[in-house]
């Protein structure tokens, strides 16, 4: 059996870097591609030193100039690195040099937090599935009896017609029992999900994009970065709408709040391999960076951001981002948040699945 070695190295989950003999990154593969949030066109030219915040990056530097034929490698640990939009991830990583008719290093790229991301997000799913659990059931307890005061309160208005008095009293009930079910309605989520269709994804961002330039007046500018490459996805068009809404529109009232300078909202689409969602593997799924230049999530609701009735509004009720949340989680994908002052990213992954839910792997 033939092994084509550019098919294993694409395919493998291990970040690959090799450099020219300047340093500058002439091939990575598909995981350095996820690990950086760059394609390979941009990662491409650039100083591996450019990279790495640590101070490892003197080292590599001097490798540039030195001519040691008994160079094997090194390991070096714990290394900071930095993506385009200033995200901060550690990583070990081992080095090594190739020669023939050209020079220069490989990099492999082991990113450290990867398995405690997982444990992380798996006990946030399911803390989040118990908090909403709650809620629903709670706001089921609450649904049935407004009904029951809202029907009380007709019939005591219709009987007593003539005493205009007591239609104040009563229209406050009713006007309240309105009010209250429309929340728990809210709590509750859609009911029933519209029928799903094949679409393209940046057909539903433009239409978000459109309906907030409307709304912001062009207070807040959007930028775009799409990758037209990217397939059509089994939608419910409405809903998956609705969730993008949620998170732009929290974006634009976080920057609208701040007073942000230059208050901007960048969209970005890419394809993603091999991501696990939920303990099922997707080979590859696409992912919707809402990314904002505001203050930041407060860290006091950073952790439970996506629970409902959690805001740091005094006027919201704390519940776009968990309908966010279930609409994406109805479609098998999840949501992930990075929040540091001045760079918020939002990330919708959305897995690729056929009809007959052939494409995952469970882990």
């Amino acid at each position: 059996m033939q092994c084509d070695a550019k098919t294993i190295i694409e395919s493998i989950s291990t970040a690959i870097l090799v450099t020219d003999s300047q340093l500058r990154i002439a091939y990575a593969n598909t995981a350095a591609e996820q690990l950086f949030s760059m394609s390979r066109s941009k990662i491409q030219g650039i100083k591996i030193t450019e990279l790495i915040d640590s101070q490892e990056k003197s080292l590599i530097e001097s490798l540039q100039h030195s001519n040691n034929p008994s160079f094997q490698g090194f390991t070096a640990t714990d290394i900071t690195f930095s993506t385009e939009h200033n995200v901060h991830f550690h990583a070990d990583m081992y080095i090594s040099s190739y020669t023939g008719r050209a020079r220069g290093l490989v990099v492999e790229i082991h990113r450290l937090d990867y398995q405690q991301k997982l444990n992380d997000d798996l006990q946030r799913r399911n803390q989040h599935i118990a908090a909403r659990d709650l809620i629903r059931n709670l706001a089921h307890e609450i649904k049935n009896p407004l009904g029951g005061i809202r029907g009380a309160a007709q019939l005591v208005e219709m009987t007593y017609s003539s005493d205009n008095d007591l239609k104040e009293y009563t229209r406050v009930i009713i006007e309240q029992s309105d009010r209250l079910k429309a929340l728990v309605d809210r709590l509750l989520g859609p009911q029933r999900p519209n029928p799903r269709t094949m679409a393209n994804i940046h057909y539903v961002i433009e239409k978000v994009l459109s309906l907030e330039t409307m709304a912001t007046k062009g207070s807040c500018r959007f930028e775009k970065d799409y990758d037209p490459s990217l397939p059509e996805l089994l939608l419910d068009v409405d809903a998956m709408q609705q969730a993008l809404i949620n998170i732009i529109s929290n974006a634009v009232q976080a920057l609208t709040e701040s007073n942000t300078t230059y208050p901007t909202i960048k969209i970005r689409t890419r394809a993603q391999m091999g991501v696990l969602i939920g303990g099922t593997k997707y080979p590859m799924s696409i992912e919707i960076s809402v990314i904002d230049n505001g203050p930041g999530i407060p860290p006091k609701i950073k952790d439970m951001l996506f629970y409902p009735m959690i805001t740091s509004r005094p006027d919201g009720h704390g519940l776009g981002l968990s309908i966010a949340q279930n609409i994406v989680e109805h479609h098998k994908g999840t949501i992930e948040c990075e929040s540091e002052v001045g760079c918020t990213v939002f990330k919708i992954i959305l897995p690729l699945i056929n009809s007959n839910n052939n494409t995952a792997n469970s882990d």
